[in-house]
C-alpha cells in the first residue's frame, strides 16, 4: 500500500511539473498577444493559448484524482500535494480570465490607469466582463455535474468520487469567496439566473454548490454499497473456489468435516 502511494506521489511530482510548463508556455503566448492588441496589432497565439488551456485544465482534473488517493490513503505529503495542485488551478484561473478579458475580447488594451482615475463606465464593463467569466465557469460546472456518471464498479466508483471532492472542494472555496466578499459583488444580482426569474429560486453558484454536496453524498453512499458488495463477492469467489478444488471422492478423510460444516 505505501509502495502504491509513493508511486502516486512521484506521478504527481512529475505531472505537477509539466502541468506548469504548460501554463508557463500558455501565459508566455497570452502576454505576446496582449502586447501586439497594445500595439493595434492582430494577436496571433489566441488558438494556441486556449489549446494549451484546456490542456492544463484536464491535467489539472487528473491531478485532483491522484490527490485524493493520498488523502484517503492519508499519505503524510497528501496535504502537501493538495495545496501544490490546487495553487496549479488557481493560476489556471487567473491566465483564463485574463485572456477572456483581455485576449478574446480583441480590444486593444493601454496600460491600465489606476482604479480611482478610471471612468465608471469603463469599471463597470470590466467587472461585468469578469463576473459573466466566472458565471460561466459555474455554468460550466453546473452542466458536467448534470451529466456526470456515476462508475458500475469499484474502481470506477472510487474514480468519479476522487475527482468530483477535488470539484467539489473548488466550488466551496469559490461560495466562500463570494460569501466573504472576496469577489466584490454577490453574483447573484449580476443575472446569477442568466436571464430567467430568480424568484423562488437561489443564483446560480448557491444552485452548484447544492447539486455538488448532493452528489458527492450519492457518491459516497454509492461507494459504501459498492465496498461491501465487493467485500462478499470477494468472499463468495473464495468459498467457490474452495468448493471446486475439494476433494469428493469417498477416500477423502475430510469429508466428515465437510458434512458437519454443511450441517
Amino acid at each position: 500500500r505505501l509502495e502504491r502511494l509513493q508511486r502516486i506521489v512521484s506521478k504527481l511530482q512529475m505531472e505537477s511539473g509539466l502541468c506548469e510548463e504548460q501554463l508557463n508556455q500558455a501565459d508566455t503566448l497570452l502576454q505576446s498577444d496582449i502586447r501586439l492588441l497594445n500595439a493595434g496589432k492582430a494577436p496571433q497565439k489566441a488558438a494556441e493559448v486556449e489549446r494549451d488551456l484546456d490542456k492544463a485544465d484536464a491535467m489539472i482534473r487528473l491531478l485532483f484524482n491522484d490527490v485524493q488517493a493520498l488523502k484517503d490513503g492519508r499519505h503524510p505529503q497528501g496535504e502537501q500535494m493538495y495545496r501544490r495542485v490546487y495553487r496549479l488551478h488557481e493560476r489556471l484561473v487567473a491566465i483564463r480570465t485574463e485572456y477572456n478579458l483581455r485576449l478574446k475580447s480583441g480590444a486593444p488594451q493601454a496600460a491600465p490607469a489606476p482604479l480611482g482615475q478610471r471612468p465608471r463606465q469603463e469599471l463597470d464593463d470590466v467587472t461585468l466582463r469578469y463576473l459573466q467569466d466566472l458565471l460561466a465557469w459555474v455554468e460550466e460546472n453546473q452542466r458536467r455535474l448534470g451529466a456526470a456518471e456515476w462508475g458500475v464498479d469499484l474502481p470506477t466508483v472510487e474514480s468519479h468520487l476522487g475527482s468530483h471532492r477535488g470539484l467539489h472542494q473548488s466550488i466551496e472555496e469559490f461560495r466562500a469567496k463570494i460569501e466573504q466578499g472576496h469577489l466584490g459583488l454577490e453574483l447573484g444580482t449580476w443575472g446569477g439566473c442568466f436571464g430567467e426569474p430568480c424568484a423562488g429560486r437561489s443564483p446560480l453558484p448557491a444552485r452548484a454548490q447544492n447539486s455538488s454536496k448532493s452528489r458527492l453524498r450519492h457518491l459516497e453512499s454509492l461507494h459504501g454499497f459498492v465496498s461491501a458488495a465487493t467485500k462478499e463477492l470477494m468472499w463468495l469467489n473464495e468459498k467457490e473456489e474452495e468448493e471446486v478444488n475439494f476433494d469428493w471422492s469417498d477416500g477423502n478423510p475430510n469429508m466428515a468435516a465437510k458434512k458437519e460444516n454443511y450441517s
